[in-house]
């Protein structure tokens, strides 16, 4: 997969769709839920008794970088930034990665603020490659919201077969697709912490036992990423 634009082979794949995860929206009858009808700036209280103005894509999408875990699995490689479309990611590049027409007008009703994506090259022994999109918005509200919604779309029956899996501790969410012949399987694994909305990427083959390590390492890379994340 390397060399070929990972990020768009991503969106293909639905999941996590980040990449085209998430084609659709969520039916029409969650989304009023999923949206914050408040507008793009936003009063937000911090762990003091002041408060703070939140501007929605305020351009500061590289400070994240500092937050993004470096605990990975051993032998995994970063993949350099400018290589697959992934780094500090503003609100267009949010919505142009899930590539659905809609998308910037979620993430801007839920009050996103900033972004930023890695991936991780898996070691020769197979492995596949891993994706982490951490996402800040202006308040805890709004990345419940936008993982809500996440989920919507991903169980979405334009996405195939997509499946919950089990256990994952809440407030996360597991959702994997099955690899058919010569095909990945793939699994998106959601959570949040506070203002911040989580996704880990992961790729595996074909046979079941492989998803089901594949599951079980993108649950353990989103432990990690949400434990190391401020209040």
């Amino acid at each position: 997969m390397r060399g070929v634009g990972h990020a768009s082979v991503y969106r293909q794949l639905g999941p996590i769709a980040l990449v085209g995860l998430l084609a659709l929206t969520a039916c029409a009858a969650d989304k009023p839920t999923a949206l914050d009808p408040s507008g793009p700036v936003r009063t937000i209280e911090t762990s003091t008794t002041t408060s703070t103005r939140c501007e929605v894509d305020d351009g500061t999408a590289a400070a994240l970088e500092p937050l993004l875990t470096e605990n990975v699995p051993v032998g995994y490689e970063p993949a350099p930034d400018a290589a697959e479309d992934t780094g500090p990611t503003d609100l267009r590049l949010a919505a142009f990665f899930v590539g659905v027409p809609d998308e910037r007008a979620v993430l801007s009703g839920l009050g996103f603020r900033r972004g930023y994506q890695r991936l991780w090259y898996g070691p020769d022994s197979g492995d596949g490659d891993l994706i982490v999109h951490l996402y800040e918005f202006c308040d805890a509200h709004g990345a419940t919201g936008y993982l809500r919604y996440t989920r919507e779309r991903l169980l979405s029956p334009l996405w195939g077969f997509v499946e919950i899996a089990a256990g994952i501790a809440e407030p996360g969410v597991a959702l994997l697709q099955e690899g058919g012949a010569g095909a990945e399987s793939f699994v998106a694994v959601l959570g949040v912490h506070g203002r911040f909305y989580v996704e880990i990427g992961a790729y595996g083959g074909p046979p079941r036992e492989s998803l089901d390590s594949v599951l079980t390492r993108a649950g353990r890379l989103s432990a990690v990423q949400l434990a190391e994340l401020p209040e």
